[in-house]
């Protein structure tokens, strides 16, 4: 297993963890998911409303992320979905509180619809680390688990040494 990189990834319909679980088993390496709990498994309206609510109350996420030693690592991916044009409040929360300093960040990001400027808004809020580059994956829910393999191999492999 590697011990030089991490997945760290927020989730809630599934899809982001979906390819976050495909990144690490290609890398065989550490994952962690930033949660409140598991969302996976609701209905499609009850996450929906989730996460207007999130948006809504931005600072409201209960997590503590300042407890996350990435010292054993020097790259980090970081995946979220894509909520309005933007990444969701944990990663947001994750960019401005825990201590990634002098770490590679590649940033992924699912999708149904395109991303505009979310990407410039995580190298904006990014306050250290060194930005690598991002992967986007669109329309995870209508893809096969063969079909999420071969999408996650092609883009990942620009990163791997």
């Amino acid at each position: 297993m590697s011990k030089t990189e991490i997945v760290i990834y927020h989730s809630a319909t599934g899809n982001t963890e979906k390819i976050a679980k495909q990144i690490a088993s290609e890398l065989n390496c550490d994952s962690l998911k930033i949660n409140n709990n598991d969302n996976s498994n609701q209905s499609k309206l009850s996450a929906v409303s989730k996460i207007v609510k999130q948006i809504i109350q931005r600072n409201q996420f209960k997590a503590d992320l300042k407890k996350i030693d990435l010292t054993p690592y020097s790259r980090i991916y970081i995946g979220s979905p894509c909520w309005f044009y933007t990444y969701t409040p944990p990663i947001e929360q994750f960019l401005k509180t825990t201590d990634y300093h002098n770490k590679e960040i590649i940033f992924f990001l699912t999708h149904g619809g395109g991303p505009r400027n979310t990407i410039e808004k995580f190298k904006a809020n990014m306050t250290d680390g060194k930005y690598i580059g991002y992967m986007d994956f669109e329309n995870v829910n209508k893809m096969t688990e063969e079909n999420i393999k071969k999408e996650v191999n092609s883009k990942l492999n620009p990163f791997k040494p």
